[in-house]
């Protein structure tokens, strides 16, 4: 099952691979701005965005797993 969520560009998954193990990591590309400093921040935006991910990899993903939040907004920082 695919990954739908508001404000999601871009969806791909990649394993990390550490001395301690493998995690699953999922990437998503947001048109957010998720610097909390950033005059156009939406924090309820993020957050929710952030339970959706949350959510899907609970219900997809066995094992250890990681998501990772990129903006595609330049001037983050």
């Amino acid at each position: 099952m695919s990954f739908k969520a508001p404000h999601t560009s871009f969806v791909s998954f990649a394993i990390e691979v550490l001395p301690s193990g493998i995690t699953q990591v999922m990437i998503v590309e947001t048109g957010l701005h998720l610097n909390p400093k950033h005059p156009s921040y939406n924090r309820s935006a993020v957050e929710a965005l952030i339970l959706a991910a949350q959510n899907y990899v609970s219900a997809n993903i066995e094992g250890p797993a990681a998501i990772r939040l990129v903006s595609t907004q330049s001037g983050e920082i």
